[in-house]
């Protein structure tokens, strides 16, 4: 990689009210860092179906040439200020182009902040993140706060022998219930998996705000088409027993969003699932498995480690 020098002189920020101007040139600088929740197809998604009238958008430029976009948005009646997408992604932070100078990030959170009255939430912050340690604005107060866990298994994982066992276990249920498979479905198979979520949660889940059902319509094919997001589909006896949503980073599968048909509960198709999927991940490879926000016991049962993301609230003089 070609790293380049940046003069004072060429860099400039500015302030956009609407994340759609950003055009063709996002799009350009998100394929070169691949961060599934920096996709436009997910912030302009989330800002249709949840957004205000109030975006706080700071991009950095050399010259022409994108070089970061933090995107914010006011919610007054919380008297706060957020990332877009919040609620619904996992991880935050700014989206840099590798040759981004190293006070990127807090370039732009000064000129996304500028003139604001609001606290500013920089939430589901994953170590690493700019966004983490970027010098606040000039006279904001800064308090960083331990978040949510989010799971995440580093492959080849080491699984625990009675997470094994079950395995083993589902699988032979599997064979003696016709057998089990699993695939790839394109954005077809979106609606199955929006099912299944729905039939695993008595409440409807995540998915009980009909606007979350519209958000992951609206986000989900454009993800799979970018091949940022992999639909899974479990068959047992060739009928659809479980899905999962995944999304692709670098090195990396996410773990987003699964349901199961609980008519399917004696065979296990969530273990079954996971199972395949650690399996297609580890042959691929890759070098992580995110299973993302919660701490839930299966997780754990995986081999799993918490990794805690942050929340930094800055706040104005």
């Amino acid at each position: 990689m070609t790293c380049r020098r940046h003069g004072a002189a060429t860099l400039s920020t500015e302030c956009l009210d609407d994340p759609a101007a950003l055009g063709e040139p996002w799009q350009h600088l998100w394929r070169r860092v691949r961060a599934p929740f920096a996709a436009p197809a997910w912030v302009l998604a989330w800002w249709r179906w949840f957004g205000t009238t109030r975006a706080r958008v700071a991009v950095l430029r050399d010259g022409t040439d994108l070089l970061g976009v933090l995107p914010l948005y006011e919610l007054p009646e919380a008297g706060k200020i957020l990332p877009i997408g919040a609620g619904l992604a996992d991880f935050q932070d700014a989206l840099l182009a590798p040759e981004a100078p190293a006070d990127a990030a807090e370039r732009l959170l000064r000129t996304a902040l500028a003139g604001a009255s609001l606290p500013c939430h920089l939430c589901d912050l994953p170590p690493g993140a700019a966004l983490r340690d970027a010098a606040p604005p000039e006279g904001w107060r800064t308090d960083l706060r331990k978040s949510d866990p989010c799971p995440l298994l580093r492959l080849p994982a080491d699984v625990p022998p009675g997470q094994q066992r079950k395995l083993r276990m589902a699988r032979h249920r599997a064979a003696r219930a016709g057998g089990w498979s699993m695939e790839e479905a394109d954005a077809t198979g979106l609606k199955m998996l929006l099912w299944l979520h729905a039939a695993r949660w008595c409440d409807g889940g995540v998915l009980a705000d009909a606007r979350v059902h519209g958000f992951l319509q609206d986000a989900a094919p454009a993800l799979i088409r970018e091949g940022a997001a992999r639909l899974f589909l479990l068959r047992l006896g060739g009928a659809p027993a479980a899905a999962c949503l995944a999304l692709v980073a670098p090195g990396q599968l996410l773990l987003y969003m699964q349901g199961y048909d609980p008519t399917y509960r004696f065979e296990s198709p969530g273990t079954l699932l996971l199972g395949a999927i650690l399996e297609h991940a580890t042959a691929a490879g890759l070098r992580e498995l995110h299973l993302l926000r919660g701490d839930e016991a299966y997780k754990r049962s995986w081999g799993a480690v918490p990794v805690r993301n942050a929340l930094r609230v800055l706040t104005p003089p």
